[in-house]
């Protein structure tokens, strides 16, 4: 099938366009599913502790995930450059930002791993977290700062390798990750033998040991002088010197920049939240039930990020051939095969929503708040999906800047705002705060949109 026949948008067309969009999403979202089973592996195997130790390591994710932000400057830069230059069979350019994701890795990961761990208590005691809470969780984040660089390692190598078009091997040593994690969980939580029981730190310790395995195996799989070959005929690897290509280097950061500080904000509008959360009368319940509804939402959120990766892999790839009108057709046919999906899951949380939250929050009247964020977190979802896809497409074409602004002006203006107002009023402290959330992520989605369909958007530059 040709170009023109995928631009003309026909039966068959949209056939090979969802079969490719696939390919490389399934791979992803069975290798995010292993990530977010893992983060609800954490919060099961704690809550004998109490819902203090859940509440830790929810709060203590939200702060990750704030710092996570800063390495996507580097992974959506990648994803953009390196499937650009696949499409156009510009192998020096896939070599050389090899070489610029090592130096951008460590120049980034060392300071922020150190100032992290000193930071922990005072970022923790600025989210209004409990006494307890904060006990456990300063030694938890702590942990977890410490090793940031292999987490980050991880992020970084499974975002350059899918970006050459093998989505397989990424799961591979995620499941690796996972085998290595589940067991050592349990024993360095609960103890075992001559290993004695760190509790809810040993979660932080469990999950850093694995991810410096899985750097490893990145390290050694895209290391110079390997020989490697994908399906689209690209030479990833080099026997001799690659110098650092500075200008390529600014592209990165130039694509990546407005990714990274668009997470940047939006998490930080999310540890606001849970701040303005803390400060109502059942402020303590709700951080619990948010953080454990945010944990729930990373497994409903996972087609949604493969999607993401395949959309934004395979737009650049047709930008990289100079064929717009298959990105944008790309584009949409993401969209819409990944609203189907996400409205099997909405409607599955939806039905699930009490179980969940009693099998994750021990106490009884804590998880019927649960229950609650877990059924606004679900609706709110279903747009934040299709944003996270569209936003893919923006990533491919190398045009990140307009969603930086939607995020702030949806995050800071209308969500905090409507939030901070409604959590103040009688009655309204646990649904409000909720409906605020809900309505960010629909607004965005159109403006999102119209980004991307839109005359003067990338798919018609």
């Amino acid at each position: 099938m040709g170009n023109n026949e995928l631009a003309a948008g026909g039966p068959a067309s949209s056939g090979a366009l969802f079969r490719r969009i696939w390919k490389l999403s399934w791979p992803t979202v069975l290798f995010s599913a292993l990530q977010a089973a893992l983060g609800l592996i954490d919060l099961a195997m704690v809550r004998s502790l109490g819902h203090e130790a859940t509440a830790a390591i929810g709060v203590s994710r939200q702060v990750t995930f704030l710092i996570d932000s800063v390495v996507l400057a580097l992974a959506s830069g990648v994803i953009a450059v390196v499937s650009q230059a696949v499409g156009a069979q510009r192998s020096d350019q896939v070599l050389q930002a090899r070489r610029i994701c090592t130096i951008g890795l460590l120049a980034a990961g060392v300071p922020v791993s150190i100032l992290g761990a000193l930071a922990s208590s005072t970022v923790l005691a600025g989210l209004h977290a409990t006494g307890p809470t904060i006990a456990y969780a300063v030694p938890y984040l702590q942990i977890c700062f410490l090793g940031i660089v292999f987490a980050w390692a991880n992020i970084i190598g499974a975002s350059f390798v899918r970006s050459l078009g093998d989505a397989v091997t990424p799961l591979l040593i995620g499941l690796g990750i996972a085998c290595l994690n589940v067991p050592l969980n349990y024993l360095l939580i609960h103890g075992g033998g001559s290993v004695p029981a760190l509790g809810v730190p040993g979660a932080a310790v469990a999950t850093v040991t694995a991810q410096i395995c899985g750097a490893a195996a990145y390290a050694f799989l895209l290391r110079p002088g390997k020989p490697r070959i994908t399906s689209n005929g690209v030479f990833a690897a080099s026997t001799g010197r690659c110098d650092l290509n500075w200008k390529l280097f600014g592209r990165i950061l130039h694509i990546g920049t407005p990714m990274a500080l668009a997470g940047i904000v939006r998490n930080g509008a999310r540890l606001v939240l849970l701040a303005i959360l803390g400060t109502t009368a059942v402020g303590g319940s709700l951080q619990t039930a948010v953080g454990m509804g945010l944990q729930v939402r990373l497994v409903s959120v996972l087609p949604a990020l493969a999607f993401q990766v395949a959309t934004a892999t395979l737009v650049g790839q047709a930008i990289g051939r100079g064929d717009r009108g298959e990105a944008q057709q790309l584009g949409r046919r993401s969209a819409e095969l990944l609203a189907m999906i996400m409205f099997a899951v909405t409607s599955l949380i939806l039905g699930l929503a009490p179980t969940l939250s009693r099998l994750l929050i021990a106490d009884s009247a804590v998880a019927q708040v649960g229950a609650s964020v877990l059924r606004w977190f679900a609706v709110a979802q279903f747009f934040s999906a299709l944003n996270i896809t569209l936003q893919g497409a923006l990533i491919g074409a190398g045009d990140t800047l307009p969603n930086l602004r939607y995020t702030f002006a949806t995050q800071w203006l209308l969500m905090l705002p409507l939030a901070w107002i409604t959590a103040a009023i009688p009655g309204w402290e646990l649904h409000g705060p909720l409906i605020a959330w809900t309505m960010a992520p629909l607004v965005l989605l159109v403006l999102v949109a119209r980004r991307f369909y839109g005359p003067h958007g990338p798919a018609h530059d």
